[in-house]
């Protein structure tokens, strides 16, 4: 089963977007801030991250930046929740690897079928 970490500063956002992935038959754990999804990482390996981008002691746009560099031997997917794909937000998501934009309010259900498209994709590729 693929895993998925999500990582926002509210808890609410936690339990709905878990709730609808799980429904969708994904494994989730979360995470509620960056440093602790750091921690969580180091202990498992996550194929995606999910991260709000405006959290308050780290944000999405750090903890991108140390995936990045501390885990680029397993680097997952990592969507980053934006207020505004902004030109300086893109241009920054252009030089991550393996980094999407999603602006807010995000839809669950695009969500879904883009974790359904990617990890299809990553079967194929990681099967031949």
């Amino acid at each position: 089963m693929k895993s998925i970490l999500l990582v926002d500063d509210q808890a609410h956002v936690l339990r709905v977007v878990k709730l609808s992935l799980d429904r969708n038959g994904f494994e989730v754990d979360t995470a509620l801030g960056g440093n602790i999804a750091l921690q969580m990482m180091l202990e498992r390996p996550y194929d995606v991250v999910i991260t709000a981008s405006d959290m308050p002691s780290m944000t999405g746009r750090q903890l991108c930046e140390s995936i990045q560099r501390d885990f680029s031997e397993a680097l997952p997917l990592v969507f980053v929740l934006v207020n505004d794909d902004t030109d300086q937000e893109a241009l920054w998501s252009n030089s991550m690897q393996m980094t999407e934009l999603v602006e807010k309010p995000m839809s669950l259900r695009w969500l879904v079928a883009r974790l359904n498209e990617y990890f299809g994709h990553y079967d194929r590729v990681s099967n031949g």
